[in-house]
């Protein structure tokens, strides 16, 4: 499969937080039509160093996949990349020994010749979007959703939970992490196959999520108007109005042409 994405827009802002703890590959404006690999991440804010853990993930995702002239990530591979992240992470703490820990999400949306590799650890969301529906999307790791599947508590009191924004899982360490035996977080990682020209995807730091719904999602990019102008008025629902920092991708699809491949073995 050959899928060519229209030119990817990207914004990152600080919201109301002093300073920006999200991070995106390619950064703000870098993005070409060839571009094939997308990376998001928020560091933790309850963590320290929270923009350097995100930018430290982000550039070992990155840097890993172009050391192996970028393979369609599975399973080993991305957690071959996170556990050269921790090790990172745990020479940082011990040269600044003061810093607490380190933390961020990650979202990974990359395409190739299978399809679409879509990865996640955290609440940074992905989603694909066709005709104005959104027809997938990524499933936010935070306790209260383990709560719900639990039946613990519903849905609806989630919203309010005291613990709403805590995360079940992430990159993280603590100070003391043995990089010999590293806890590697576990990614949920998706194959989509199903991409039509004329798809969306777009993908977020929870900071957008203060203010946009599906509902919102779907309808603005269902209208009539130019990839530029969606993300403009994505960014208008938070500015001024969002807490956190907020930052997102939006690729749409404009060819997908089905080439014979070797057959998929299980990426995930």
């Amino acid at each position: 499969m050959y899928i060519e994405p229209t030119l990817p827009l990207a914004f990152s802002h600080i919201g109301q937080r002093a300073i920006n703890q999200d991070s995106l590959f390619p950064t703000v404006g870098a993005a070409t039509e060839q571009t094939g690999l997308f990376v998001v991440c928020d560091g933790m804010g309850g963590a320290d160093k929270g923009e350097i853990a995100s930018q430290l993930l982000c550039d070992t995702i990155t840097e890993y996949a172009h050391c192996f002239n970028y393979p369609a990530f599975d399973l080993v591979h991305l957690r071959t990349a996170l556990g050269l992240t921790l090790d990172k992470y745990q020479s940082y703490l011990r040269q600044h020994p003061l810093v607490g820990r380190m933390g961020s999400t990650l979202a990974i949306l990359q395409f190739h010749e299978y399809g679409a590799t879509v990865a996640h650890i955290g609440d940074s969301r992905i989603y694909q979007l066709r005709a104005g529906k959104i027809i997938f999307q990524t499933k936010d790791h935070k306790q209260v959703n383990d709560m719900v599947d639990a039946g613990i508590i519903t849905a609806t009191q989630a919203l309010t939970h005291p613990w709403r924004n805590r995360l079940s899982r992430a990159v993280v360490v603590e100070p003391g992490h043995n990089p010999g035996q590293p806890t590697l977080p576990i990614p949920d990682l998706t194959v989509l196959t199903d991409i039509q020209k004329g798809d969306y995807f777009f993908m977020c730091t929870d900071g957008v999520l203060e203010q946009l719904d599906d509902y919102a999602l779907e309808t603005l990019l269902a209208g009539n108007i130019p990839d530029q102008a969606k993300v403009q008025s994505l960014v208008a629902l938070c500015d001024g109005q969002t807490r956190d920092n907020y930052s997102g991708y939006l690729i749409g699809i404009s060819q997908v042409q089905q080439i014979t491949t070797v057959p998929l073995t299980a990426l995930s």
